[in-house]
Parts: C-alpha cells; structure tokens; sequence
C-alpha cells in the first residue's frame, strides 16, 4: 500500500476524497429519501473504509517527514527515500534525499576537518615544546649562571637561541599555508596550453629533463590556474626528489577525461611509499623525507577540497607511484 501511494499519491489522494463524498452523499440520500437502515448502514462502512483510505493518503507525507526528521536527529545518514514521479509527492521526496545527501557531505567534511585539526594541534604542541625546551634550557642557565659566560660562550647560546627561533618560524609560515589557502578563482583551463606554461616554469628544476607533460589538445579544466600550478610543481618535485640516484627516472603529467571528469596524474617509477606509510603522506607536517617540510600533500589536498575534487595516492614499490587529481565536472 506504501509503494502504492508513493507512486501514485496524487491519484489515491483524488480517489480517496472522491470516495469519502460519494460515500457521505448516498448515506445522505438513503436516510433522507428511503429510511432503510440497513442501506444506511451499509453506506456508513463505505464511508468508513474511505476515510480510512483518506487517512492513510493524508499520513503518509507525514510520515515521511517524521523519518527525515529522524534521520536528521539522530544522524542515520543512510536514509533514502524510494523516488516518485508523483507531481506532488515526488518533488519532496528528491528534495528530502538531496538534503540528506548535503547533510552527510557536511558531516563528512566537518569529521574530516576535526581530525585534520587535531592533528595539526598534536604537530604543533610537538614542534613548539621541541623547539622552546632548548631555549627555557639556555636562558635559564645564562640567568642562574651568568658569571660562567663568556662573549664566546654567549654567542653559542644567542646562536643555538636564534636557529630555534628561525626554526618556529618557519614552522608557523608553514601552517598559515596550510590553513590560509585562498579561495579558488576558477576559469576554464586549456590544459594542453598550461602544461606548456608549467614546462617553462620548470624547465630550469633539478630533474626536468626526466619531466613528461601529455594532455589532449582540446581538453578544459576549471579550475585556479595559480593553485593548480602550485600543486602540480609540489608534485613534480617531491616525484624528482624521489628519483635521485635512479637509473632510467621518469615522470609524467598526463589530463585524461572519463564520464565528463576531467583528471590529472602525476606518476613517477621511483622506489614508492611503503605501505605502512601510505594512509599518513597527506597528514600535515608528515614527511617521507629526511628534510621534508610535510605540507606539499597536505596543501594539495586543501586546494582539491576547495576545488570540490579530491586527490588520492597509489603505489606499487620499486614500480611507480601515482597521485590522481579528480575535479569536478566542466561547468
């Protein structure tokens, strides 16, 4: 009966209210013109069992909404309601749907984001109690003993002070970075014509002669021509980074489009990311690198969210790795 009314709610509605008067009129007639009560009381079940259809058209939206409410609740964000052609069920139903589509993608993105930050504040209290210990250590020293200081010996203090120093520094640009990426001012890209553009910003990196630019000579992208800059030269590097002392080192950047999606991948046939490693590369702060600052994956992650896209990794060990960028449909 439920799928019944879904699908043709408009109709039981009709039938419903056009039985209910039927069934009212006649009970009517019979009792004003015959006063057959047995006729009468036949016409009163009728009439019954047609406002009881009516009650079940009339709750059945109802219930629906008390489910999405529910849903919304208590955050059952598996929910979906059967789709209806309906005229005048079937526009709420999608819309219901398309809300809780929305309301899943937000609380997908806000857990996303309280991890992130959560991990940004691990890394920062980290880093910050690193670098601040040796300096609480050295001036506390200075003042307690300062009749065993010397100008040479001050110096080494104000020396190993000023790297720490430089050392915060450095680290608090690095997370304004992270956590100030603009917003994307897209245009349509050709990406035959900025891959050319990338190749002449590269052309004077270490390991651009291992660089292989592809892309179909008609293909768009919409996107921020700056950021996506950005990204593509963070990857570039770390992949060129990954490749010294490698014989034969390759890396290409190809555009390709599936289904209307366009995609970017960077791959390179380096030694790979083990695979313990590999749900970590795109945590802040988190490098594979002896000296590597830990934010190029992270910061390309940031400008694939505010694309609307997303960046993902594979890695085969000793085989290549391969960073795919999926945007959003052309506009």
């Amino acid at each position: 009966m439920a799928s019944s009314i879904n699908r043709h709610y408009t109709l039981h509605l009709i039938g419903a209210l056009l039985s209910v008067l039927l069934a009212y009129t006649l009970i009517l007639y019979l009792f004003i013109y015959t006063g057959d009560k047995r006729w009468v009381i036949t016409s009163a079940v009728v009439l019954a069992v047609s406002l009881s259809w009516l009650w079940c058209v009339l709750r059945f939206p109802m219930r629906q909404m008390r489910h999405f409410l529910n849903a919304l609740r208590g955050r059952d964000l598996t929910l979906r309601f059967v789709e209806s052609k309906d005229p005048m069920i079937g526009p709420a139903v999608t819309d219901m749907n398309h809300i809780l589509q929305l309301y899943w993608a937000e609380s997908h993105e806000l857990e996303w984001r309280k991890k992130y930050y959560d991990r940004m504040l691990r890394v920062m209290t980290h880093e910050l109690r690193n670098t601040v210990a040796p300096i609480v250590s050295l001036t506390a020293d200075v003042l307690h003993r300062p009749e065993e200081y010397d100008k040479e010996r001050t110096h080494e203090c104000l020396t190993i002070i000023n790297e720490q120093a430089e050392g915060i520094n450095t680290f608090l640009a690095s997370y304004h970075q992270l956590t100030n990426v603009p917003e994307p001012k897209c245009q349509h890209i050709v990406v035959s014509e900025h891959f050319a553009k990338l190749g002449r910003l590269l052309r004077n990196e270490k390991g651009h002669c291992m660089l292989e630019l592809n892309a179909p000579t008609e293909m768009r992208l919409y996107a921020d021509p700056n950021l996506l800059t950005l990204m593509l030269i963070n990857l570039v590097r770390n992949a060129a980074q990954s490749l010294e002392g490698c014989d034969d080192a390759r890396i290409e950047v190809r555009a390709s489009q599936t289904g209307g999606i366009p995609y970017i991948t960077v791959t390179d046939n380096g030694p790979g990311i083990p695979e313990n490693r590999m749900e970590h590369i795109f945590e802040p702060f988190y490098s594979t690198k002896k000296n590597g600052s830990g934010i190029g994956l992270a910061l390309a992650q940031q400008i694939m969210m505010a694309h609307g896209g997303n960046i993902t990794a594979t890695s085969r060990p000793n085989v290549c790795t391969t960073f795919t960028l999926q945007f959003v449909d052309m506009k």
